[in-house]
């Protein structure tokens, strides 16, 4: 799909564009590692994206949206993804959102991996401890952003409805989503911006300008 074009923030010069959110990363969930469950052009993206070796790339992985054991093995899936797309399992540094992360610590890294879960009491998180914006820092600073699940929801401009303050997103992406939708779910036409229900084998490629949807 070529890009939509859809700024979401003024920026200078050629703006930011590492930002990658997922419906369910670049394996099928709770399936074996191989080539039948690896969405390969998701992987690629991450991979391009990344713009240096796997093995050399130091990840901050933020499990905080996974509170309660039902989340759990979605989390140690999540890390698995990291191992098997040539993260170094010593180069990933697991944090809890608790406002104690400086943005000097934060900017050591060179992705920022949020795991799904419980979206608001993920993006409540956030927005106590000021979280927010080590984000956009690091976004700005073309750090590789992957959401999955509900840390793909967070970068929207709303997670509940347009209008309601209390749910307001990060606004990377000038669009709001639906994750884990059957094939073929129509998007809504009552909202101020698009809509995109990603399904399990989707992604967006997101930049300062726009954004790309990746098929499996």
């Amino acid at each position: 799909m070529e890009l939509q074009s859809s700024a979401a923030w003024p920026t200078a010069g050629n703006g930011w564009r590492k930002v990658l959110l997922t419906d369910a990363g670049w394996y099928d969930d709770y399936r074996p590692f191989d080539e039948t469950t690896l969405k390969k052009n998701i992987l690629r993206r991450f991979h391009g994206l990344l713009e240096m070796p796997p093995s050399r790339a130091r990840v901050l992985f933020i499990p905080t949206a996974a509170c309660g054991d039902a989340y759990f093995p979605a989390v140690g899936k999540c890390f698995a993804e990291l191992l098997s797309a040539g993260i170094n399992p010593s180069h990933i540094t697991v944090h809890e959102i608790d406002g104690t992360l400086s943005l000097e610590e934060a900017m050591a890294h060179d992705v920022l991996y949020v795991t799904g879960g419980r979206t608001t009491h993920l993006l409540q998180r956030i927005k106590e401890t000021k979280f927010d914006k080590i984000i956009r820092h690091m976004v700005h600073a073309n750090k590789l952003y992957v959401g999955v699940s509900a840390g793909s929801l967070i970068a929207t401009p709303n997670i509940g409805e347009p209008q309601n303050e209390e749910t307001a997103g990060l606004c990377l992406l000038n669009a709001y989503l639906s994750v884990h939708c059957p094939e073929g779910t129509a998007p809504r036409t009552d909202m101020p911006l698009p809509h995109i229900p990603l399904t399990e084998s989707q992604a967006l490629e997101v930049r300062w300008d726009g954004y790309t949807l990746i098929e499996r």
